[in-house]
């Protein structure tokens, strides 16, 4: 990642995180809602775009942009999860994982130090698919 290099334990972590999301996040509560996955996909996204607008309230910038990072991470989760469905949810997270791998090897493999390292970034970002 463009940021500091990525490796095994961070994938490790956001590898659990995932499964946690999909696992707790979804199918646990969702079973106690009584809601469909679909259902519970949408009362998440609903639940969290009503609060990143609320973000800008916390007064310490470090754990605002923490707390938006991670709802960030799961709102796009979640995105991911509607689109491909969660009967395959493993499969998923490697492919996002590979994803972020991807971005790390080619940053730091190809474009870190040129002047359009992140223009060149985003557009190979684009062409990757999850």
């Amino acid at each position: 990642m463009p940021i500091c290099g990525f490796n095994e334990k961070m994938l490790e972590g956001l590898t659990a995180l995932s499964e946690g999301l999909v696992e707790y996040g979804l199918e646990h509560r969702c079973e106690q809602n009584g809601e469909t996955i679909e259902q519970g996909i949408k009362r998440e996204l609903s639940d969290m775009a009503r609060l990143i607008p609320e973000l800008y309230r916390i007064d310490d910038t470090a754990k605002r942009i923490l707390t938006e990072g991670i709802v960030r991470y799961a709102q796009g989760f979640y995105m991911v999860m509607r689109k491909t469905g969660i009967e395959n949810y493993e499969e998923t997270i490697a492919g996002i994982m590979d994803y972020f791998k991807s971005m790390d090897a080619k940053y730091y493999g190809e474009l870190e130090g040129q002047p359009e390292d992140m223009r060149n970034l985003v557009a190979y970002l684009n062409s990757k698919k999850i």
